[in-house]
């Protein structure tokens, strides 16, 4: 069996184990918010991706990023709110984000063993961590205050453009493409 689709398959369990599913709507916008990101960094980044998931099995690419986009992302997103410690004071909060800080960084370490992900233009795995170190507090913000979230988003999304070089000529090609009109 693939990797991917096993790591769909215990998000899935873990989910529906967790009783996630019973307060989700609680925290879909969040979820939406997740997923949004994942595919902006798809568009963004195609022709120079910073990480990229590969298949082992005969699936495309896109199918195995947006597996990841459409059920691993959100279910984790939503099981990371859903178990967020709220009255428990900054040191319990502060462990829950490490603990999924470090699922998130342990299962990006099995992927970078078994060559089920790449990384490029200077991206790392060391890299993925310092990201997810942001994203958590980010996706708790987005469940709080969506609009501060969405402005906080924008110049965090430059600055990594910025540092890692993403083309940002080509970005508008291939965001919006030649929209002329044919000739009549």
């Amino acid at each position: 069996m693939t990797i991917h689709l096993l790591l769909v398959g215990l998000t899935l369990i873990c989910f529906f184990r967790s009783r996630c599913w019973i307060l989700s709507a609680r925290y879909h916008t969040t979820a939406i918010y997740m997923i949004l990101g994942s595919l902006l960094y798809l568009i963004l980044t195609a022709g120079y991706l910073l990480w990229s998931f590969v298949p082992d099995t005969p699936m495309q690419r896109l199918t195995c990023e947006l597996l990841y986009s459409l059920f691993i992302f959100p279910l984790t997103t939503l099981m990371f709110l859903n178990g967020y410690p709220e009255e428990k004071g900054l040191i319990a909060q502060f462990a829950h984000l490490l603990k999924w800080v470090g699922l998130y960084g342990g299962t990006e370490l099995v992927l970078m063993w078994t060559n089920r992900i790449q990384y490029g233009h200077g991206w790392s795995w060391y890299s993925s961590v310092v990201f997810d170190l942001m994203m958590f507090p980010m996706l708790r913000l987005h469940s709080r205050r969506p609009l501060v979230a969405y402005v906080c988003s924008v110049p965090i999304i430059i600055g990594l453009m910025l540092v890692f070089r993403v083309p940002f000529a080509e970005v508008s090609s291939r965001v919006l493409p030649d929209m002329a009109l044919p000739p009549n």
